[in-house]
């Protein structure tokens, strides 16, 4: 069964998207490092990838993760 991630562990994933559930969280695991000093945004990453454990590749190849970069995109503020 699916967990329900939050916004921003769905925008996280987004941003990170690669083909595969197993591919996204490499990419994500590279970030930890450059967030040494961040502790809400190691936390952010850390359990975003615990409830990835869960995931299968068919219910992340289901997840639909555009509307968050589409959002972030249009979001000038964080540029």
């Amino acid at each position: 069964m699916m967990k329900k991630f939050e916004q921003d562990e769905c925008l996280l994933m987004a941003i990170c998207q690669e083909d595969t559930c197993e591919q996204t969280k490499e990419e994500m695991k590279k970030i930890l490092p450059f967030l040494k000093h961040d502790t809400e945004m190691t936390a952010l990453v850390k359990g975003t990838l615990e409830k990835m454990e869960h995931l299968t590749e068919e219910e992340f190849s289901k997840m639909d993760l555009t509307p968050y970069l589409t959002e972030l995109l249009e979001d000038k503020e964080w540029i």
